[in-house]
């Protein structure tokens, strides 16, 4: 994915967030929507261990 794609879906999250969120929030959001983004590049890219990982990661975030 390209940066200015990455960058104008990062915007939109950010405009639809309910309140004001921390550095650290925000830190933590690049991040996670970071890793998101390279999942899908691996899948992509036909990565045979990457589905088993995105299952994990699925099961983490429901978890929280």
């Amino acid at each position: 994915m390209t940066n200015r794609n990455f960058n104008m879906r990062l915007s939109i999250l950010y405009a639809k967030r309910q309140s004001k969120t921390s550095q650290v929030e925000s830190v933590a959001l690049t991040a996670i929507i970071t890793y998101l983004d390279e999942l899908a590049a691996r899948k992509v890219a036909g990565d045979p261990i990457v589905q088993n990982e995105i299952g994990a990661v699925n099961d983490f975030l429901r978890a929280q």
